[in-house]
């Protein structure tokens, strides 16, 4: 029970911070980062890197250590699955 309660206060957290993935892809722009945008932008924040930060219009969250591991899973549903599924064996197209 006390292990439930601290999962749910994390995940409470991370949706008050701001997903780098939802924002990421709700404020794109032409020419923006789209591949794991989320989990880029969370590193280019945590690192500090400016350059990579100007990549993106959109702003990192609050506390991007906290966001990281939600934006990667977020970034891996909506990015790699649907490719996956494109590239099942047996798909026209594939080897």
């Amino acid at each position: 029970m006390r292990h439930t309660r601290w999962l749910i206060a994390g995940l409470c957290a991370a949706l008050l911070c701001g997903c780098a993935t939802v924002r990421t892809l709700t404020e794109y722009q032409s020419g923006d980062p789209v591949f794991m945008s989320g989990t880029r932008l969370d590193v280019a924040a945590i690192a500090g890197d400016r350059p990579a930060l100007n990549k993106f219009h959109a702003t990192p969250p609050a506390w991007p250590w906290l966001d990281l591991p939600f934006s990667f899973v977020a970034d891996f549903f909506f990015w790699m699955l649907p490719h996956a599924a494109t590239a099942a064996p047996g798909t026209p197209g594939t080897k």
